[in-house]
């Protein structure tokens, strides 16, 4: 468990809610690092990471680096290895090849060091369902060093009732464990978060919650490893992305680069019918009456071309959208 809230005292006394803590000031250095060097220094590197599970490949040869500072999105559909990247990153699974540092150092001799200085929301978060939620916040905060304030502060920001601390964690809804996950991998003030589908089970006020709490951590100098299939929200909070497709990554990008692929949409529409219309470059996504809507990839003057013989009424090229830049590449070689 990463974190620890103050579900309550020790004593079994209710939290008081605080006034919001401040995420300001530079991340802890435990290690006494240089800080010129710590600032250069990636603090993940992964390199030819691959995955087999038997004869059945999970992931292969992943190269990439995170900043520091950075919110990294990491972007796949189940299925794709984004959870067992994940828990190679932690030490939770052995690669059978590749190389990962987190902070400068060897994931597998400084394992424990490493996980200190991280905090995880896996996947389908669960937790001990015989506990109440107050009890499992006092137990995972008794495994760190947890700021109080930051911890009330959580359980407000989420809603995390009185009522929904008092139950048995195997009685609350998807939602609520969600949030207690949340707030464990938060509330010791990780210098590295890595969030596997954080916003699963969230309504949409808590998903822009979490948002805001994602940008607070990133203006004070966290690192964020961000794990989704979900792209507008990727959009929303991310500067680089990481595509991932059956175990590979197809694409390593700024936002605005991916965006600045040759792709684009086509619209437009005819004045009488054509029969047997093809177009060069392009591929038809939608067509309605004499209404057509193609993805073009290609060359755009053979595009051009072919329209100049069109009884074209009306043409646009919208830009295309992440979702659309998203889809090409797992149309690829599909």
């Amino acid at each position: 468990m990463r974190g620890s809230a103050n579900a309550g005292t020790d004593t079994g006394e209710p939290v008081k809610v605080r006034r919001r803590p401040n995420f300001t000031g530079d991340t802890r250095n435990p290690g006494g690092d240089n800080k010129e060097t710590m600032e250069q220094q990636p603090v993940i590197s992964v390199h030819h990471l691959t995955k087999y599970y038997g004869s059945a490949l999970g992931v292969t040869d992943i190269n990439f680096t995170v900043n520091r500072g950075e919110i990294f999105g990491f972007l796949g559909p189940n299925g794709a290895g984004k959870t067992s990247t994940i828990r190679m990153l932690l030490d939770l699974l052995r690669p059978s090849s590749g190389k990962i540092t987190l902070f400068g150092c060897d994931i597998y001799t400084h394992s424990v060091e490493i996980r200190r200085r991280c905090g995880y929301l896996p996947g389908n978060f669960s937790a001990y369902g015989n506990m109440t939620g107050a009890d499992f916040l006092r137990f995972a905060a008794s495994m760190r060093k947890a700021d109080s304030r930051l911890q009330a502060d959580l359980i407000d920001r989420f809603q995390v009732l009185p009522d929904n601390l008092a139950q048995k964690v195997k009685h609350l809804s998807h939602g609520t464990l969600q949030k207690l996950g949340i707030i464990q991998a938060f509330f010791h003030q990780p210098e590295l978060l890595i969030l596997d589908e954080p916003t699963i089970g969230l309504d949409p006020l808590m998903q822009e919650e979490l948002y805001r709490l994602l940008l607070e951590n990133q203006r004070a100098g966290r690192t964020i490893f961000f794990s989704s299939h979900n792209l507008p929200e990727v959009e929303k909070v991310c500067q680089r992305i990481a595509i991932i497709r059956q175990g590979a990554l197809v694409a390593l990008e700024t936002l605005a680069g991916l965006k600045k692929k040759k792709l684009k949409r086509l619209r437009f529409t005819l004045s009488h019918a054509v029969p047997d219309l093809e177009m060069p470059e392009a591929e038809l996504v939608s067509r309605e009456s004499l209404d057509y809507e193609y993805v073009v990839g290609g060359d755009i003057q053979m595009l051009l071309q072919r329209l100049s013989t069109l009884p074209i009424e009306d043409l646009t090229f919208p830009e295309p959208d992440l979702e659309e830049v998203f889809m090409a590449y797992y149309r690829k070689e599909a």
